[in-house]
Order: structure tokens, then C-alpha cells, then sequence
């Protein structure tokens, strides 16, 4: 049996050539084995369900969703869809290149917690002002050569993700201080290089910061040490390539950063209790 190849889709405004738009979750089911096959998306992506309930899978992750409620999927993470005739909502597509214009403008992808899941929660926070904004995007969207409409509807989608933040860190309790700052550049940072070779003392060079600093902040966010963060986030990486690619065993290894393709065989195995090539094969 043929491993299955994860498909990725690149951005493609079939409206104007903006890097925004927003697409009826109807459209996107309607759409079938493309969206209801494991697949990443080269920008990124805000679920907003209306009407529904159900599950969506990211990253091996099961949401469950009902009314108002948000899934924001980041570039390059994989996402599933469930069938679901039911379903009513928006799903807000936009690439980074739309949204940054700046060094500043990273803050939305990198200082906000949107895209973070592993704070919660994301269920019920569309509230009345999230759904002016997309009623706002839709109406500018059809004005395809109104003056000035691209900088119009690029303050639109930063005031939608800075509602959505507000909503969120409302509903949580976390604490929004140096700690939470000195977190959210150690994931960016991590996310940027995504290798076995990236050590947590190369981390806290760049932060300026000791790795008693940086395994307290990451305790409170995450209750675990940086180096299991980073394992976590290696681990992730090693499932996606296993599952969703079909790359060997020596060229997911050497991707990851390893030189010997038998280390990389026993560091998936002593962490997951599972030979990579056994792993892979659970899912075909």
C-alpha cells in the first residue's frame, strides 16, 4: 500500500491578488477529499464556527468546536477536517507577507497567543466585535478597486487578530508579564529551527537570559522544562514527516539534524516506545 503524501496548498485569492481572504466553511467542505485528508497551508488560518458541532484535528490534536468558536492553524501546521454537512462559519486565509510590512507587524504572528493551543481556550470567544470585523473584511473584499483597499483591509485583519487576542487572554489565566514575554521569544525562536542540533543554552544566548530563567517561564506556560519543550516540539516534527511524507527513515533523520540515521532511531524509540518505521506504519 502507497504511503500517503501530505498535500500542501499555497495561497491562491481567486478574487483579487490580495493575501487575505475570507472563504465560507460550506465552500471549504464542499471541497471533500481536500480538506478532509490530512494537508498544510503554506499561510495561515482562523476558523470561525457559527453554527455546529464537531471535531477538527491539528497536529494530531482533537478540538472539539461548537458556536463561536475559534481554531487558528498556523503556517505549516497539519490540519484534518471532519465531515460535517452541518457546519456554518468563516475561515480567514492570509500570508504573512500581507500581514508584515514591518519588524513590528511579527507581533501578531509571534507575541500574540492566537496561534498558541497549548493556551486555552479558543471555544466560545467569537463574541459580537469578532464578527463585525469579518462582516467588515467581507464588505471590503467585494470593493476589489476601492482606493486604498489592500492598507484598509490589512487594519482590518490586525484589529480582527487583536479582538480575538483580547477575547482570549480575557478568558485565561495567565499572567501577561516578563515571563510570558521571555516564553513567547523562546517558541519563536524554536519555531524557526526546528532541529535536534538546537540546544537550550543556544537558546539562551540569543535570549540574553540563564537557563534557570528560561525553565521557569516555560514551567508556568507549559509545566515542563525547555529541553522537554524543544523534545516535544522535535517529536511533533518526527510525526508529521512520518505520517504525512513519505520520506525514509535517513531522510526524515538527516531533516531533523542528525547525522546517523540509527540515533535518530533510538532517540524516536526511547521517547515514543516505538520504532519510527512501526510508528509510521499504525497510520497505513
Amino acid at each position: 500500500m502507497n504511503k500517503p503524501e501530505i498535500s500542501t496548498y499555497d495561497f491562491k485569492n481567486k478574487q483579487t491578488t490580495l493575501g487575505l481572504e475570507i472563504v465560507d466553511l460550506r465552500y471549504i467542505m464542499s471541497l471533500k477529499e481536500k480538506a478532509l485528508n490530512a494537508h498544510r497551508l503554506n499561510f495561515y488560518q482562523i476558523l470561525i464556527v457559527t453554527k455546529g458541532r464537531g471535531i477538527h484535528e491539528v497536529d494530531f490534536q482533537q478540538i472539539a468546536y461548537s458556536e463561536n468558536t475559534i481554531i487558528p492553524i498556523a503556517m505549516g501546521q497539519v490540519q484534518r477536517f471532519t465531515f460535517n454537512p452541518n457546519i456554518e462559519g468563516y475561515a480567514v486565509l492570509f500570508t504573512p507577507d500581507f500581514l508584515v510590512k514591518e519588524n513590528l507587524d511579527y507581533g501578531y504572528l509571534y507575541d500574540f497567543t492566537v496561534f498558541l493551543h497549548t493556551i486555552s481556550p479558543i471555544s466560545g470567544i467569537a463574541n459580537q466585535a469578532v464578527y463585525t470585523f469579518i462582516d467588515e473584511m467581507l464588505a471590503e473584499q467585494q470593493k476589489k478597486t476601492a482606493f486604498y483597499t489592500s492598507e484598509y483591509q490589512r487594519n482590518l485583519l490586525k484589529n480582527f487578530l487583536i479582538q480575538i487576542e483580547r477575547n482570549k487572554r480575557e478568558r485565561s489565566e495567565i499572567i501577561y508579564n516578563d515571563s510570558f514575554e521571555l516564553f513567547m521569544k523562546f517558541r519563536k525562536i524554536l519555531e524557526q529551527n526546528v532541529s535536534y542540533k538546537l540546544k537550550v543554552t543556544d537558546i539562551c544566548e540569543q535570549l540574553n537570559a540563564s537557563a534557570k530563567q528560561l525553565n521557569k517561564c516555560v514551567k508556568i506556560f507549559n509545566n515542563t522544562t525547555a529541553k522537554q519543550y524543544i523534545e516535544q516540539r522535535i517529536l511533533l516534527e518526527i510525526k508529521r514527516l512520518l505520517v504525512y511524507t513519505t520520506l525514509s527513515i535517513k531522510e526524515i533523520a538527516y531533516e531533523i539534524g542528525f547525522e546517523d540515521p540509527t540515533n535518530f532511531t533510538k532517540y524516536f524509540k526511547t521517547r515514543m516506545k516505538i520504532l519510527p518505521t512501526d510508528y509510521r506504519k499504525q497510520f497505513h
